[in-house]
């Protein structure tokens, strides 16, 4: 018997950096080709599906079904540069920060 989990939320982690944001999420048991990722306004949704394999099983503690994640984006991101990468059941996404919201020195003259 296994662990039916619906819309449960992945483990993330999120960086900050002068240059951008970044997303890791883990979806694990998900390809590159189930993985979905949307923008609509000021939200970001990530989402995948952790299929339970085919067989009996005596024991099971794993949870299967869709996992989907939601992020405001904030207002200094570039949200046309948006990239997504996935390696190793992790999404990794970057989300540049605009020009005018990095910080720059500024020369006293």
């Amino acid at each position: 018997m296994s662990a039916k989990c619906n819309r449960c939320l992945p483990a993330t982690e999120i960086k900050e950096d002068e240059n951008s944001y970044k997303i890791m999420i883990e979806l694990p048991g998900s390809t590159r080709d189930e993985v979905k990722i949307w923008q609509e306004k000021n939200t970001l949704t990530i989402s995948g599906e952790k299929k339970a394999p085919e067989g009996n099983r005596i024991w099971n503690e794993r949870v299967y079904g869709k996992l989907e994640r939601s992020f405001r984006i904030p207002g200094d991101a570039n949200r046309e540069k948006i990239e997504a990468n996935y390696a190793e059941g992790v999404v990794t996404v970057n989300i540049p920060k605009l020009e005018a919201a990095k910080p720059r020195n500024i020369e006293v003259n």
